[in-house]
């Protein structure tokens, strides 16, 4: 069995040499097995091996005894202790959280203390082969997919897992053959918690009528679905970087790449644009389908989705955005030739449309003519002073030029050293009348204000002897002298 658990810990690259490792010890039998084995394989690796207790506060006297039996445990052994205390009932009653979240946030809590009082430490805890069935199935049960039911992972993060390349069963035979005494957990058999009726009724009657081996198959199952669901992964970030362009508020899908991949794919790269912007708390697999029908809409079609986030299917592809309090009345509009497709867009010069140009190509607003080009920077080129006509160093722009109006944050650069003004304070300074401010259409980089036409372009954008690529800006139809 030691073999086994040092084989496991090598094969993930759990320990290594001089590392701190703290060891959760709750003095049931699978937190003393993993203690007494990670005692011998540290030593071997020259790692530095601690314990941490957490009194739930939860069983009264029952509680008490299991820290005085890790306590002598620990000091017996020589290994150091960190003890911690915590009220989970009123966190669980104050948090609005069961019983077991509340102690599980307390936990880890716990752990991540020690392991900073360390220094820097891995955390060992004792999830077994048998707790990885019951954590598959209760995932399953719930309606969760394949990243669900790949279980928990041997090392996520700062957080690894020795024991679970072994059963239970095994567990309590090493224990039995060493001699060693252990606590017994009395809301273990309580049926009060949904895992414990998994443990102590689902699987032991799937072992007695459909195969003894019922929590092990599960076991290996996880694992080749969490090896399927790491390839998946991977060719999920490759999709997300071909096809999606990350907004400050979200992200733009092109339809493009998005037709070629598998429908699979297609899935999680829009569940990760959803995770891109805003996380996935609360997402379904409901929110995931409207998507994909969003998708085959026409232009101009919108959907509502949790976390106060809108999708909206445009010319090109679906944008998916979480929108400010401030940006939620606003409506957004891409061009029909919006950056990176063809033809010429025509829109109107509301001052809430936010219009996206294609870099190269032309876009038409209250009936004047944007066009942008590219061109190669020439060594020691004048560049000239014209009002309606500017040239700026391309690769200087961060995000996705946008032509809109005004927004609160904007900001431009005044000076060489990057000294910042605020857009609002500009136009004051420069005695812009108030009804003309609410007029101005403005290119943009972000909250960056590019070029205020008719008036000034910001330094951070000029081109200077290291510019590679000019992007040259002209409007047509517009007053030259006022």
């Amino acid at each position: 069995m030691r073999e086994r658990v040092q084989a496991y810990i090598k094969e993930h690259q759990m320990i290594r040499p001089g590392e701190n490792v703290a060891a959760g010890v709750s003095g049931g039998p699978d937190s003393v097995c993993l203690l007494f084995l990670l005692k011998d394989i540290c030593r071997e690796l020259g790692a530095r091996l601690s314990a941490v207790h957490v009194h739930h506060g939860l069983r009264g006297a029952e509680a008490d005894g299991d820290e005085s039996f890790v306590r002598e445990l620990c000091a017996r052994e020589q290994i150091p202790l960190r003890v911690f205390s915590y009220d989970v009932r009123e966190r669980a009653a104050r948090e609005r959280l069961t019983l077991e979240e509340a102690g599980r946030l307390c936990r880890y809590e716990a752990f991540r203390e020690a392991a900073s009082e360390l220094g820097g430490a891995r955390i060992a805890v004792a999830h077994h082969m048998d707790d990885q069935a019951e954590t598959v199935l209760f995932h399953l049960f719930r309606g969760a997919g394949i990243r669900g039911l790949s279980g928990m992972e041997p090392v996520r993060g700062d957080v690894i897992r020795p024991l679970l390349c072994v059963c239970r069963d095994e567990i309590l035979e090493w224990l039995r053959g060493e001699g060693h005494s252990w606590r017994t957990d009395s809301s273990n058999e309580s049926s009060e918690y949904m895992r414990n009726r998994i443990r102590g009724e689902l699987l032991p009657w799937a072992q007695a009528h459909v195969n003894p081996q019922a929590g092990r198959h599960v076991a290996e199952a996880a694992q080749e679905l969490s090896e399927i669901e790491g390839f998946l992964r991977r060719k999920t970030e490759e999709a997300f970087r071909l096809c999606v362009r990350e907004e400050e508020n979200g992200c733009f899908l092109f339809e493009s790449g998005y037709r070629l991949l598998d429908p699979v794919l297609q899935d999680r790269l829009l569940r990760r644009c959803m995770e891109t912007a805003g996380g996935l708390k609360d997402v379904e697999r409901i929110h995931i389908r409207i998507l994909r029908e969003l998708m085959e809409k026409q232009t101009g079609s919108r959907a509502d989705l949790p976390g106060g986030r809108s999708a909206r299917r445009e010319y090109q592809g679906l944008r998916i955005e979480k929108k400010s309090r401030t940006e939620a009345g606003r409506g957004t509009q891409e061009a029909p030739g919006g950056e990176g497709g063809t033809g010429t867009g025509t829109a109107g010069a509301a001052a809430e449309q936010a219009l996206r140009p294609r870099i190269p190509g032309s876009l038409t607003i209250g009936g004047k003519t944007w066009r942008f080009s590219l061109e190669k920077a020439q060594k020691d080129q004048i560049i000239p002073q014209k009002t309606y006509t500017k040239w700026f160093d391309y690769d200087k722009i961060k995000k996705c030029l946008e032509i809109r109006g005004r927004r609160p944050g904007d900001y431009l650069e005044i000076n060489r050293e990057h000294g910042r003004k605020k857009l609002k304070a500009y136009l004051v300074d420069e005695k812009i009348p108030a009804s003309e401010r609410e007029r101005l259409r403005l290119l943009a980089d972000g909250s960056h204000i590019v070029w205020i036409p008719g008036h000034r372009i910001s330094e951070g954008y000029k081109v200077t002897d290291d510019t590679e690529r000019i992007l040259k800006v002209q409007i047509d139809g517009g007053e030259e002298n006022g």
